[in-house]
């Protein structure tokens, strides 16, 4: 969702500031949000008398009664109050488990009635009133707008930032360089490495070259080159398949690796290459030049790309306006005056 998406940009998540309480180990495990407390039963108006031609009206409902669940000094700690605290302590998913788990409610009832416990201690010894509380109360209370200013706007933001086929298709067309198959190669490589492997010490140069001429005989003397590269081959990742590195991208790997890769014959084993790494044998066995990929091919990579974009620019006019309607400037110069006050939900 949108919204989502966006809080996570600004890294905005008030869950991850209030501790989920843990449920006790020996209780069944905790999950998510319980049922709201059916409505308690209003009294019925008195019936009326046998002879009255029409039933009396119904008598209004009052407002429901919040549930006191706990008194901590002269302060009523309430049923709404610990669920709103399941509310922003816990995601959906987990609080809908925790409607069908017998118990488990009342193991965050238990810890949240401990919180609220704490807090007076700390309310009591004059912690509320320190700069360092401000501070925070300060960014929490940021924290807590801004998700209350998403969950007022993010639906009009998402149908902004909304993508329909036909503006995939259009996209698709405006930028066919983004939906290309790259330049590919598949190629056999022996590795004699230079660098220490494993508890080895390095090799040096005159051993590293002595390595490859004997490479190079065993496969004078008829050995094929997937033979040579599981005895020989210091590479961990293409030994064991012969040596074989299948459709990869140019720049996948060090400059002279794809380097000698274009210069060389497609099925001759080439010159010894080096590299950091050590020395190369290489053997080419194609080359695979860049092709167009079909809309249907690339439609869900397009529509990813679209959305992804269309999703940012539909942020930055967000925050644009945010600024103009509050007024913004960097720095310690003076801010513009604001715009007129935004109505509700307004775009």
């Amino acid at each position: 969702m949108l919204r989502n998406l966006l809080l996570a940009t600004l890294s905005f998540a008030l869950v991850a500031q209030t501790p989920a309480p843990q449920a006790d180990p020996k209780a069944a495990p905790a999950p998510a949000a319980a049922p709201a407390p059916a409505p308690a039963p209003q009294p019925h108006p008195a019936a009326a008398p046998a002879h009255a031609m029409t039933p009396p009206p119904a008598a209004p409902e009052g407002p429901k009664a919040d549930k006191v669940l706990a008194t901590i000094g002269k302060t009523k700690v309430t049923e709404a109050e610990f669920e709103l605290f399941l509310n922003v302590s816990l995601p959906e998913q987990q609080r809908k488990q925790m409607a069908l788990m017998p118990g488990s409610k009342d193991q965050y009832l238990k810890r949240f009635l401990e919180y609220e416990v704490l807090a007076a201690k700390a309310r009591r010894e004059g912690i509320a009133g320190t700069p360092d509380y401000a501070k925070k109360m300060k960014l929490m209370e940021m924290q807590v707008l801004i998700q209350a200013l998403f969950e007022r706007d993010g639906t009009m933001l998402k149908e902004k930032a909304a993508v329909k086929d036909e503006d995939v298709k259009a996209y698709f067309d405006k930028h066919p360089e983004k939906f290309m198959k790259p330049e590919s190669f598949s190629a056999r490589h022996i590795l004699i490495s230079t660098k220490a492997q494993g508890k080895e010490k390095a090799r040096t140069e005159d051993e590293a070259q002595a390595r490859i001429k004997e490479v190079q005989s065993a496969l004078k003397a008829g050995k094929t080159f997937e033979e040579a590269a599981k005895e020989f081959s210091d590479d961990p990742g293409s030994k064991d398949k012969g040596g074989l590195y299948e459709n990869m991208p140019f720049g996948r790997f060090v400059p002279e690796f794809d380097k000698a890769v274009r210069a060389q014959e497609a099925g001759k084993v080439g010159e010894p290459v080096k590299s950091t790494f050590g020395y190369h044998l290489i053997k080419v066995e194609k080359i695979t030049p860049a092709v167009a990929e079909t809309f249907e091919a690339a439609k869900e990579t397009a529509k990813q790309q679209l959305g992804a974009e269309r999703q940012e620019a539909v942020m930055k006019k967000y925050m644009e306006d945010a600024k103009k309607k509050v007024g913004f400037t960097e720095g310690d110069a003076p801010a513009p005056a604001p715009t007129a006050k935004s109505k509700k939900g307004a775009k």
